[in-house]
């Protein structure tokens, strides 16, 4: 008996069907707006009221993701979504900005928030600060070793883990890489992904490598065979990764858990159509201390399918392979070599003498049309597997998941109703007939007569599972009658389970004040902040609530985050002041090379040596630095505990915009130097003072 939730990603209503019918217990969706994948199918207003109801009604949860930072002028708009969310009854949101959450949290106290994954919460302090704010749950940050989570199972709190799917290599919330570099926020669901983009390695300024490679670009997580591991922990939540991936890869992924949840052990067969529906090779990734090449794939960053054979010779426009697995017609394929791979769908596939055939299997030689000349045992790999699209299509069509439902019949006897009461997991319902009893002539409705007409529930959500009768005197209902009454009381049934409960609003509070800080420890326990009582840029700070959320937690300095403009800085300001009567004690980042990303994970232990991290030092006693395709630049810096910064190669400088900020109320501003020499470090602290004192 598994006490776990499986926590399956939703971005169709296809899918939804595929993780409904593969086993979930819950699933996660969106909204087109406020979600950290907005390129994903996300649901429609219309929509989500379908998929309220057919989840609800088969004890599904529902949590809808509003995990993105908001600004000033977004902010009432989301806390309007989250309302009308709550009111048709999803049964969580996920939520990143601190501003979203503690609004939520004064207004709709009853409403279930869970930390967002992008929170980057690893410690327990942070958690404790949660619970300040309402929330209930807590998506932990990828980097989580098995110590952390059981701390934080400790806490109390509700925790949830990824088990599957996609991994940033940046810690989640705090990669600005996309937003800096391509004005694209990965915080506001637009990420462009330079972690899967190649670059080249630099060492003091010469290459390292000839060729580019992948070098923030991991291997996809797959902990399935670890989820009783995680149940037994007190982990209440296994989540899998993939609002915008197919339903074959939800199904698979899915089905797979919820048969180690119950005992299977999974082998070859089960491994190998994980893969092929999506995966860059597999990783335990951080929770089980995978470093360097166990969890990161530099060669590439797309889908690596499965091998299925080798080219071992090639006539005219035909290559011939040899297979070590089967392949049919249609299938997607890829050729991989060296220095390159080909990828398509197989229309036509031919056997040795050219005559064209739908399959082959393990062992067969074929032909596949190529007119490009393939080296000797290049790789081919089969990234779309038909023949298991179709298998899923149909075990989803075929399964029809049910609730068993009790049900007690009466009547008192001819010249009155039938009631037909039923009830399940809290929810009951009793349908007095319209029709009543007739004088029984020949056979009476009797239990056996009943029980076959009430267990005809096939094109319903329930199953019958237990009868109870209460039949006084003999009497009669036509079939007809009887089936009538059913469907009504089955129609009736599901209204009261995917009935939305009332809200209670309650009135904003805006009494606050500036504290001395209390509990500071946010991001990582590594990670000090060298101002006492500022919360700075870990904290992604966009909206006036957020600075209002942490002077509440006992904070005296709130710096903004760098993906504010001055548009949204004025703004949030402003807003502060209007409600809570006095300027807004923030800081903004004046000067410094912005970091994009912070890494448990060195690019330069990786690459130079065996990516364990141990004894290195490299990275303090070379420079290094990474080039992409465009040609920028991007710094390396390691820290005593080996993670590793990622910097922008020149200074970001807003020295001449000290009296703008000056007159929006702002006191506290942010250098930071980084390969700066003494003569640049005294030029820019010159003209800081100088700005500051006009």
């Amino acid at each position: 008996m598994k006490n776990i939730e499986i926590l399956a990603p939703v971005g169709s209503m296809e899918v939804l069907e595929a993780a409904i019918q593969a086993g979930c217990d819950a699933i996660y969706c969106a909204l087109p707006s406020f979600g950290a994948r907005a390129y994903a199918n996300n649901f429609t207003w219309e929509q989500m009221k379908e998929v309220l109801k057919r989840c609800h009604s088969l004890n599904i949860k529902v949590h809808v993701t509003m995990n993105t930072l908001l600004f000033e002028q977004e902010i009432e708009q989301a806390y309007q979504q989250a309302k009308r969310l709550h009111e048709m009854g999803v049964d969580a949101l996920i939520v990143q900005d601190l501003g979203l959450i503690h609004l939520l949290h004064e207004r709709l106290p009853q409403l279930v928030v869970h930390a967002s994954t992008q929170l980057s919460v690893t410690q327990v302090e942070q958690i404790e600060q949660l619970k300040k704010l309402g929330v209930k749950r807590v998506v932990l940050a990828r980097e989580c070793s098995l110590e952390q989570v059981k701390a934080a199972v400790q806490t109390g709190m509700e925790v949830e883990v990824f088990v599957h799917g996609a991994i940033c290599i940046c810690y989640s919330g705090q990669c600005l890489f996309s937003s800096i570099e391509y004005d694209r926020s990965g915080n506001r669901g637009m990420c462009a992904q330079p972690c899967r983009m190649p670059y080249k390695l630099y060492q003091d300024g010469k290459p390292i490598l000839e060729k580019e490679q992948y070098f923030l670009s991991p291997k996809d997580l797959s902990l399935i065979e670890q989820v009783r591991e995680l149940e037994e922990l007190g982990v209440c939540s296994i989540k899998i990764e993939g609002r915008m991936k197919s339903k074959e890869y939800v199904y698979e992924c899915v089905h797979q858990v919820y048969e180690v949840l119950h005992g299977k052990t999974l082998g070859k067969k089960e491994q190998k159509e994980l893969q092929v529906t999506f995966n860059r090779g597999f990783t335990k990734g951080h929770l089980y201390d995978q470093r360097g090449n166990a969890l990161m794939n530099t060669q590439t960053s797309n889908h690596q399918g499965i091998l299925i054979g080798h080219v071992i010779g090639q006539k005219g426009k035909r290559v011939r392979v040899k297979l070590q697995d089967s392949l049919h017609q249609n299938d997607g394929i890829r050729f991989v070599w060296k220095t390159g791979s080909l990828g398509f769908r197989l229309n036509y596939l031919y056997d040795t003498q050219g005559k064209l055939i739908a399959q082959a299997k393990a062992g067969q030689i074929v032909e596949i049309n190529m007119k490009d000349r393939l080296p000797a045992q290049t790789k081919l790999i089969k990234t779309i597997d038909t023949t298991l699209q179709k298998e899923i299509d149909q075990t989803i069509e075929k399964k029809q998941r049910k609730v068993a439902v009790s049900c007690h019949l009466a009547c008192k006897g001819p010249g009155y109703p039938l009631e037909c009461t039923l009830s399940e997991n809290g929810h009951c319902v009793t349908w007095i007939s319209e029709e009543l009893a007739d004088v029984a002539k020949n056979r009476p409705c009797d239990e056996e007569i009943l029980r076959r007409q009430f267990s005809k529930t096939k094109d319903s959500f329930i199953e019958i599972q237990s009868f109870r009768f209460a039949l006084d005197v003999p009497f009669f209902f036509p079939l007809g009658a009887l089936n009538h009454i059913r469907n009504q009381a089955i129609d009736a049934f599901y209204e009261e389970k995917t009935k939305a409960n009332p809200i209670i609003e309650k009135t904003y509070d805006v009494k606050i004040e500036p504290q001395k800080i209390v509990e500071r420890h946010w991001i990582q326990e590594k990670i000090h902040s060298s101002m006492e009582g500022l919360a700075d840029l870990r904290y992604n700070v966009t909206n006036s609530y957020a600075i209002a959320c942490l002077l509440r937690l006992g904070f005296s300095c709130i710096e903004l985050s760098l993906e504010c403009k001055d548009k949204d800085i004025q703004a949030m300001l402003t807003g502060f002041k209007e409600r809570y009567g006095f300027e807004a004690p923030v800081m903004v980042y004046l000067y410094g090379k912005r970091r994009l990303m912070i890494m448990n994970h060195c690019v330069v232990n990786t690459a130079l040596k065996d990516g364990q991290r141990k004894n290195c030092a490299l990275c303090h006693r070379h420079s290094f630095y990474l080039k992409g395709k465009d040609q920028k630049e991007y710094l390396l810096e390691g820290d005593a505990k080996c993670h590793m910064c990622i910097f922008e190669k020149e200074a970001w400088n807003d020295l001449d915009k000290i009296a703008y900020y000056k007159q929006l109320g702002i006191q506290n501003f942010h250098l930071f130097f980084l390969r700066e020499d003494a003569l640049k470090k005294a030029k820019i602290l010159k003209e800081f003072q100088a700005g500051v004192q006009e």
